[in-house]
């Protein structure tokens, strides 16, 4: 049986820009009826100019980038078609005869296709033979001629038509067909119907609709340039532009135009220009972006006044400024690595040729210095991700590919700024694989970092190129750019982030958020976006350079706390078989309580992950706890919990205050003094300047409290437990068909006085149980001399010991334990009570009932009912053992189940839990009533624990974590493969759980932390447009990729019936 989920609402949080992830919900392949979310391809990608209108209108515009996504048809052209296929206004081609108003590029220009001898390259345009409108092409030698016009040779005349092609296509246009006779590029002029001597903006039109073309028109509707071999075939990906001026007609409308860009050095990008609203804008892609005087790139947006420098597209390459290719479909894999080209003033109008030159294609990229995408980390000392002891430090992880060098900085100062004052700069030699580089925690000066809630910044730099997308006078951009670099042959996703700074222009509102994007913005849902004109004026730069710096998640947060325990009893002098309770008190000292005084700006920090624990003696039974927050900041990540075993984890602030009260009984049997001690721990790569671990010290570490237990006037003492020996039904409570052991222990702990004629009884109620034949048994220590009988069943024989031969419990401690079991036969809600009895002479009392005890590994029993049934006038020395029958995990009217249950578990917000949620407690959901079921607590936390929906406002940066619960009952599922799309709007974070570990399994009982790939472990993570596992997983490919675990086969029995998978996400 294969699962997947599929978004559904909720639970639910809100981006601070509108977006809702959403909670996953169960789907059965091949049984649901539900839809299922489909795949989506986005993309596009050149430099684009927006011009202000020629009539005066000053609507403004925009130099803006495309990229292509993906195709979804069969491509039969090349040209206008691809540029009007996803809807929006259409881009008219300008073919004029002025240039852009901030940078001298002029508003005409050449398309460019690669071809092989005997190909066939067929030629349309809706202005051939539209008075001057006309096509020209030229050799790679510089030699030029014209299509015919005549009989409508070369025009494209509809919509269906350009959609078509060429003929012989049916419903195709009649190209202009040049039979190629020297191979290169070749180079296609589309002149508009005024022979480009105007300045005529076209009319706003949908990209679906091919207005015709007037004399007068300075533009070309529709255009096509289609590659055809000997055979007839299509042969897509050959024709390109360097830039392309496009205009829409006006401001206010929508481009969705999508296209791929080459880079000389074999990247492959596809860019969507995602609904922007430009008017007259040209597109193009380089290597610097905007520079400054010597031709840096200077990684940043600037004004437009004075002019910003930059490599116009215009011009020929140099060794030093390369402007990219841009095709109108993928790159076809049979273009060169370079051919020759004529070369073009196209500043001369007509462009004159000037000579010919080599230019590149094609070719694969060579190997980047891999840092994988968000796998630099640094762990502390004790391997904490993101987290340092100053006085320890930590070391840098990542991986890479070449052998080279690395540079790290660490801002210490924190003014924003790598690299200055006492900065920290690390230097080192690479090697192939993973590289890891120690740091001491301490600035260039040799001095500890100070301690604060402010992280450190850092950030890992290679040297390698970039790849820039500037845009002059954009104005607005209000949904931003999908910029996406993808493997040249699969065309899947390889990185998606895009770079930003906008600091340098940050004087107005509109901006965007953040206003820096330095630390990469993942553009699959658009970045970069700004509105309110905060791009007028001005030259904004979008880069994807594979030289910036790959900064630290999160930064170092550099943690020292100052604990303290204290732990009183409630009383120092008790009874055995009395009640007793402990309090303990947890503090995280605040900065004017630090010895010695802290100097700023070191501070304590808060600090998440305090351990307290506390081992309670096993003479203490019906032990639980409860957890609370007496004053300050904090949490206790469980309220409350049972067993000897206290194990609290808690997150304070400084200053805050924690009480944790464990209640208990003392057993009848003990005697003597109880010596009980708690401890409070800093977590891993947290300092704490003074542990102390005297326990007699208000301010240490350790905190012990001793009890004096006097004997119990009751002798001989008996007790009565009861545990789960068969979960019939494997729910992890008890239920009707169980099997119950009772557990009757008798001691006789007078220093002076033997206990003679002993026999002890038990009746069972037959009404709600059944004795189990051969269960029954006896052992004896400290001398006693006790008779087994082996004929009891507590209804006709209900002697424990032999009637026949009485016993004895000699002074000083003799004891014996008897034992038995019994099947569940009562319904759910039924109590069942259960009491043994013993009389003999010589003790205290003649007749003594045992008294109720749980301790560990025992059912819990109902305690001190108030009510005196036999030995001493007290009411708490003679309570029954009482078991309540729960509910038997019946879902799907008691059909086999499996059972799944998701919840948010941690939000991490400038590195830190998000404070007011708990998310350490289980949260009903009402509407789902597989939340609370019975079996559920057997984990570890009781219960799935977290929320079910989430609706404060979150931000670019925040961590979101998620658990999904599983719970098999009934029978074994086989085969259980568990598929989660990651959220729209988010990031897998690949080393939550370790280096390249983004999963965490919990199964049979055991964590274990998963790789991203696959490999050995059942984990695995698809990265974005991947090939999915489909079933399980809901679509052959996820835009933002999906987690995969392969559970196997589940059986009904603990502990591999239930567990969880765990991973996080990041907010785009």
């Amino acid at each position: 049986m294969k699962y997947f989920f599929r978004n559904n609402l909720p639970p639910k949080f809100i981006h601070n820009q509108g977006w809702l992830l959403s909670n996953l919900v169960l789907v059965q392949h091949g049984k649901n009826s539900l839809p299922v979310k489909k795949a989506f391809d986005k993309s596009f990608l050149p430099f684009c100019l927006q011009f202000p209108s020629l009539e005066g209108l000053g609507v403004g515009c925009a130099f803006c980038l495309l990229a292509l996504l993906g195709w979804t048809q069969a491509v039969n052209a090349e040209g206008s078609r691809e540029l009007t296929n996803n809807g929006g206004n259409r881009p008219f081609l300008d073919s004029r005869s002025d240039n852009d108003p901030v940078a001298n590029i002029p508003r005409r220009t050449t398309i460019e296709v690669f071809v092989n001898t005997n190909e066939t390259i067929n030629l349309g345009s809706s202005a051939n033979g539209v008075n001057q409108g006309r096509i020209r092409y030229t050799n790679p030698n510089g030699i030029t001629n014209t299509c015919p016009t005549a009989g409508g040779i070369g025009r494209i005349d509809s919509r269906d038509e350009e959609l078509a092609g060429p003929l012989p296509t049916g419903g195709g246009y009649n190209p202009c067909q040049v039979r190629v006779d020297v191979p290169g590029i070749w180079t296609i002029e589309f002149i508009s119907p005024d022979g480009a001597t105007g300045t005529q903006d076209p009319p706003q039109t949908l990209a679906n609709i091919l207005p015709a073309q007037n004399n007068n028109d300075s533009f070309v509707s529709a255009w096509d340039v289609t590659v055809r071999n000997v055979a007839g075939n299509d042969l897509d990906g050959r024709a390109y532009a360097t830039y392309i001026p496009l205009n829409l007609g006006a401001n206010g409308l929508s481009l969705n135009s999508r296209t791929f860009v080459q880079t000389q050095r074999g990247d492959l990008f596809r860019v969507n220009l995602n609904g922007i609203d430009p008017f007259g804008f040209i597109f193009f892609a380089n290597n610097k972006g905007f520079t400054d005087a010597a031709g840096n790139p200077i990684f940043q947006s600037v004004f437009n006044d004075p002019v910003p420098n930059f490599h116009l597209p215009s011009n020929p390459d140099t060794a030093e400024d390369i402007t990219f290719k841009l095709f109108f479909n993928p790159p076809n894999l049979d273009l060169p690595r370079e051919a020759p080209v004529a070369l073009f003033n196209l500043a001369n109008n007509p462009p004159t040729i000037v000579g010919t030159t080599n230019t590149f294609l094609r070719q694969d990229p060579p190997l980047l210095p891999q840092l994988q995408n968000l796998a630099f980390e640094f762990r502390g000392v004790d391997g904490t991700p993101g987290r340092a002891d100053p006085t320890k430090g930590g070391e840098f992880v990542f991986d890479t590919t070449e052998v080279g060098s690395v540079q790290i900085t660490i801002d210490v100062n924190r003014n924003g700024i790598l690299g200055d004052g006492n900065d920290v700069i690390l230097t080192s030699a690479t090697m192939v694989g993973t590289n890891i580089i120690p740091w001491d925690g301490r600035d260039s000066n040799g001095n500890p970092l100070p301690a604060g809630e402010t992280p450190y910044q850092s950030a890992v730099s290679f040297f390698v190129g970039d790849v820039h997308f500037p845009f002059l006078d954009p104005e607005n951009d209000p949904t931003g750019l999908i910029i996406e670099r993808v493997n040249r042959r699969t065309l899947e996703v390889e990185d998606s982030l895009v770079y930003y700074n906008d600091t340098p222009v940050n004087n107005q509102p509109g901006g965007p958020d953040p206003i820096s994007g330095l630390l990469g913005v993942d553009s699959r849902l658009g970045a970069h976006d700004f509105d309110q004109l905060f791009g007028d004026a001005k030259g904004i730069d979008t880069w994807t350079s594979l030289a910036t710096p790959v900064f630290l998640v999160d930064g170092i947060l550099i943690q020292k706390a100052e604990l303290t325990i204290d732990k009183v009893a409630s009383t120092n002098l008790l009874q055995a078989g009395s009640p007793v309770s402990f309090t303990l008190t947890v503090r995280s000292l605040p900065n004017d309580q630090a010895n010695p005084a802290l100097i700023p700006p070191d501070t304590f920090t808060p600090v998440e992950g305090i351990k307290v624990t506390d081992n309670v003696p096993d003479t203490i039974g019906n032990v639980t706890w409860t957890c609370e927050v007496t004053s300050g900041v904090g949490s206790c990540v469980t309220l409350s919990g049972t067993g000897n075993n206290v194990d609290v984890t808690l997150n304070l602030d400084p200053g805050a205050e924690v009480k944790i009260t464990i209640d208990g009984v003392v057993s009848p049997l003990a005697s003597g003094e109880l010596v009980n001690t708690a401890i409070v721990n800093v977590p891993p790569d947290t300092l704490e300047p003074n542990p102390q671990q005297d326990p007699d010290d208000p301010l240490g570490n350790v905190a012990t409290a001793r009890l004096d237990i006097a004997l119990s006037p009751i002798q001989p003492v008996g007790i009565k437990s009861s545990r789960l020996a068969i979960d019939a039904d494997s729910s992890g409570n008890l239920t009707t068909g169980d099997t119950v052991e009772y557990t009757i222990i008798y001691s006789n702990q007078d220093p002076e006085q033997d206990v003679l004629d002993f026999l002890a009884t038990d009746t069972i109620d037959t009404s709600k149980v059944t004795f189990v034949p051969g269960s029954y048994s006896l052992d004896t220590s400290g001398g006693a001399t006790v008779t087994a009988n082996p004929t009891f069943n507590g209804t006709t024989d209900i002697n424990l010991t032999s009637p026949d031969v009485l016993g004895t419990l000699p002074k000083g401690g003799s004891q014996i334990i008897l034992k038995y079991q019994v099947k569940i036969d009562a319904p759910q809600g039924a109590q069942i009570s259960n009491q043994a009895v013993a009389t003999s002479r010589g003790g205290r009392l003649d007749r003594v009932v045992t008294d109720s005890f749980s301790g560990p590994g025992d059912l819990p029993t109902l305690i001190d009912d108030g009510v005196n049934t036999g030995n001493l006038s007290a009411t708490d020395d003679d309570d029954p053992t009482v078991i309540t029958v729960g509910a038997a995990n019946a879902v799907n009217r008691g059909e086999p189940t499996f059972v799944l249950v998701k919840r948010i578990t941690n939000i991490i917000k400038n590195g830190f839990p998000i404070g007011g949620i708990n998310f350490g407690i289980s949260v009903d959901d009402p509407n789902d009533p597989n939340d609370n079921l019975p079996g559920w607590s057997q984990l570890s936390t009781g219960a799935p624990v977290g929320v079910f929906q989430f609706d404060q406002p979150l931000a670019s940066g925040d961590l979101v974590e998620y658990t999904i619960y599983f719970l098999v009952e009934g029978t074994q599922f086989n085969n259980i493969q568990l598929c989660d799309p990651i959220p729209e709007g988010t990031t897998f974070v690949s080393n939550s759980f370790g280096v390249n570990q983004g999963i965490l399994l919990n199964q049979n009982g055991a964590e274990v932390a998963q790789t991203n790939v696959a490999d050995t472990d059942t984990g695995r993570f698809f990265s974005p447009l991947a090939p999915l596992l489909s079933p399980p997983c809901p679509n052959p490919i996820e835009p933002q990729g999906a987690i995969f675990v392969d559970l196997g086969d589940i059986p009904p029995t603990t502990p591999g019936n239930v567990g969880f998978v765990r991973f996080r996400v990041r907010i785009d």
